[in-house]
């Protein structure tokens, strides 16, 4: 072979060693690692699939939201996983592809032992992720401007809520779900608008917008991403169905001292009273015992049922979002000298949930007999609220806290009527003078 005949060889070899490698470069694409939870796998895995059809691998580095965009203008990464099409009027850069990718509520979330029902008004200070477009439009449009903090990754935005250092953090509805506060009781939310995401490509990759585009609208069409929805637990919540002005409701309640009294006095009666006849023409108020209570809505001869704890569980059963009320520290009551005893209660039954013991329970008719009965070591222990101790008491007992106060709430059957009432009674008591909101 003479020398230019191997040069031409070589120069074949070489592109397509070049061929090659672009190739190769062409099957993968880098983007900002989302935020860990859920509704991010499910948008991650409806991306994967499609690209995966294109023959292109999608891989991730963890990056701040802001940094990650400035990289995604630059080219540096492929774009952005998925953002508002408020993106695009300040990135030039990012293409989007024309399918809605996915809708999110951006919501207002507080600590309701700190402001009650937490209405918008009483925004002082707030925190949210920076770069957040969508959020920061709607801090704009707030009456007033109070005091904003924007760190850069939603793990501090929830510390500073935690912490009590911000009253308000705004966030995307599936950031809130995926962190510890959607399981605390104690904070509530509050819907601000409702946006759809894109996918942003940068405008190097815009040849990908069509295939693209096609193969996320068959996955749609053939049923595919609501199979990735139902995986990955994304599921929309019922709609609230408008019913006709009910002409009687039953609310029943367990007795429950101070709060909800055989005779129909307590706090809690007296916020059923002042708000199922906003939108009933009759009330019926019914006291009974907890497992009857339960009974009784569970099979539909009760509409509602007052003074639920959260940690309650009641099969079949959604709560108000609004708290009516707080309930107290419950306590272990023991001597200083224990004994073999059983355990006296003569509070709700939640109480019995509250002790890891394999004692039996004994049940007094109140919470006098049941100290009496622990002064004279006929129990080990009593548990109760401080409130009830016994003024007769001449030595302290020991005391373990067993729960700290949590808000109490209204429940409703899980079903279109039930939630259709709930609705109705969360608008009229959100409207109700803030002395129903004390803690």
């Amino acid at each position: 072979m003479n020398s230019s005949l191997r040069f031409c060889v070589l120069l074949l070899f070489l592109g397509s060693l070049l061929t090659t490698s672009l190739a190769l470069a062409q099957e993968k694409l880098v983007f900002r690692a989302p935020d860990e939870g859920p509704f991010t796998q499910y948008v991650t895995a409806v991306l994967e699939e499609a690209y995966a059809k294109l023959d292109i691998k999608l891989e991730y580095i963890e990056l701040p939201r802001a940094r990650g965009e400035q990289l995604a203008t630059e080219g540096t990464i492929a774009g952005e996983l998925g953002r508002t099409a408020m993106l695009e009027n300040k990135r030039r850069d990012l293409r989007r592809i024309p399918f809605p990718l996915f809708t999110f509520d951006i919501i207002a979330v507080a600590d309701r032992r700190d402001c009650g029902y937490c209405p918008l008004s009483k925004i002082e200070s707030l925190a949210y992720v920076d770069g957040m477009d969508s959020i920061t439009d709607v801090v704009e449009s707030l009456p007033h401007q109070p005091s904003i903090v924007t760190p850069i990754d939603l793990e501090q935005v929830l510390k500073l809520l935690e912490s009590g250092r911000i009253q308000f953090a705004f966030m995307g509805d599936f950031q809130f779900q995926s962190s510890e506060l959607s399981d605390n009781p104690h904070f509530i939310t509050h819907k601000l608008s409702t946006e759809t995401g894109f996918h942003y490509l940068n405008e190097e990759h815009a040849r990908l917008i069509p295939q693209l585009t096609y193969q996320l609208q068959e996955m749609h069409e053939n049923g595919r991403m609501k199979v990735l929805r139902e995986k990955y637990g994304i599921k929309p919540e019922p709609a609230v169905e408008p019913i006709k002005r009910p002409e009687q409701l039953t609310v029943v309640g367990a007795i429950h001292p101070g709060l909800l009294n055989a005779d129909g006095t307590g706090k809690l009666w007296q916020i059923a009273k002042s708000t199922f006849p906003m939108f009933t023409s009759q009330l019926n108020t019914v006291v009974s015992s907890w497992q009857r209570s339960i009974q009784l809505i569970q099979e539909g001869r009760a509409d509602a049922l007052i003074g639920v704890r959260p940690d309650q569980r009641i099969e079949n059963i959604i709560l108000s979002k609004y708290h009516v009320a707080y309930d107290d520290s419950v306590f272990l009551f023991t001597l200083e000298e224990p004994n073999e005893g059983p355990i006296c209660i003569a509070g709700p039954r939640f109480m019995e949930n509250l002790v890891d013991t394999e004692r039996p329970f004994y049940r007094a008719s109140n919470s006098l007999d049941c100290f009496a009965l622990l002064d004279m070591e006929r129990v080990s222990a009593v548990v109760d609220y401080k409130d009830n101790l016994p003024d007769w008491t001449e030595q302290p007992y020991k005391k373990q806290k067993l729960s700290d106060p949590l808000p109490l709430f209204v429940a409703f059957s899980n079903t279109p009527r039930g939630r259709s009432l709930r609705s109705l009674f969360d608008t009229v008591l959100a409207q109700q003078s803030p002395i129903a909101i004390d803690k």
